[in-house]
């Protein structure tokens, strides 16, 4: 851990890096810093285009109303937990360890949920359980981040599920953190929110793609598409800039996003659609009717693929789909976490 005095306090951070934080469990200026890639300038530039393309993409989609967000509730003289790619790196073995060691509740919670040995061997499950160190539970974000001791637990008691992501040296780089009771603590937490995609490593130049939010839905998807299939998830309802990057950079043909079944999962489907096609890849929106997203269609509702829909997305069909977070307002900022769809 980096030495105390070297850690930014709380209330020296903008508005919009504290909902970085409460939203993410990590502080926006420890993201820019450690694990943004270095990109070079022909990169940075079509990045660039992108933070463009975003916020277009997002006045289409999006009612412009201010959220008028209260930070409230926190703590403000909580430090901050620095982490590095190393810090992670470094704890490659302890997640494979618990995925070696998955049982009792949390390998019951997946079983529940229809997910097949398969699967669990596919994405390398693990149990939360297994992480007891203190200083292992905050650099991999399981806890819950100081400024909000207020607000919530510390986010590790009960169990959950590890979903990693390791490079193609098998290194640990992320990893996603399903709680099983989410009482009173943020249902999902991450080691590095909104920089990495799973599944983009494998994709190559002229690729068919499929683009889902959840991690659990692309290993659930792999087990259904054509042997070879090529699956992405970004392990959030909201794709960043940094995100697309990586995506665009890989130039697949066509990228088919499964959009959640709810008024998030289809206006991220509809930003994701425009970005890529101001990028020159063909893309497609699909849905299935009668399932929350693609685990529940499979699993839990026996569906096939054969039952996807094909769909355009306007404005007009995300506002029927009912209000989200963004248009309540006023809105004080603990009644914003609690109702947010983590």
């Amino acid at each position: 851990m980096i030495p105390q005095e070297n850690h930014k306090i709380i209330n020296e951070y903008t508005n919009d890096e504290l909902i970085y934080i409460v939203y993410n469990n990590r502080s926006l200026s420890n993201v820019i810093n450690n694990f943004i890639p270095k990109y070079n300038v022909k990169e940075l530039l079509t990045l660039k285009k992108i933070e463009n393309d975003f916020q277009y993409a997002r006045s289409l989609f999006i009612n412009e109303k201010e959220m008028g967000l209260e930070i409230t509730d926190i703590d403000i003289t909580a430090k901050d937990i620095k982490v590095t790619p190393e810090d992670i790196k470094s704890r490659t073995q302890l997640i494979l360890d618990a995925h070696e060691n998955l049982s009792g509740d949390e390998l019951q919670y997946l079983k529940d949920r229809g997910f097949t040995d398969e699967i669990i061997e596919r994405g390398k499950f693990g149990s939360m359980s297994c992480i007891t160190n203190q200083d292992d539970l905050d650099i991999l974000g399981v806890s819950t981040h100081p400024i909000m001791n207020n607000m919530f637990d510390g986010g590790t008691k009960g169990g959950g599920i590890i979903i990693p992501l390791f490079d193609k040296d098998g290194e640990l780089i992320n990893a996603s953190f399903r709680k099983l009771s989410d009482y009173n603590k943020l249902k999902y937490t991450h080691t590095c929110p909104d920089m990495f995609v799973w599944g983009v490593d494998d994709i190559e130049k002229g690729d068919i793609v499929w683009l889902v939010e959840g991690v659990f839905d692309k290993y659930v998807l792999e087990t259904v598409l054509p042997e070879g299939s090529k699956v992405m998830a970004t392990s959030s309802a909201s794709i960043s800039p940094i995100q697309y990057l990586q995506m665009i950079l890989k130039r697949p043909s066509k990228i088919n996003v499964i959009c959640d079944n709810d008024q998030v999962g289809f206006r991220t489907g509809a930003i994701a659609q425009k970005i890529f096609h101001l990028s020159k890849i063909i893309c497609s929106t699909f849905y299935f009717d009668g399932a929350k997203d693609v685990s529940e269609h499979f699993l839990q509702n026996n569906g096939e693929i054969f039952d996807l829909i094909k769909i355009d997305i306007t404005r007009d069909f995300i506002e029927e789909k009912g209000t989200d977070f963004e248009d309540r307002i006023p809105l004080n900022f603990f009644d914003y976490l609690k109702n947010r769809e983590f």
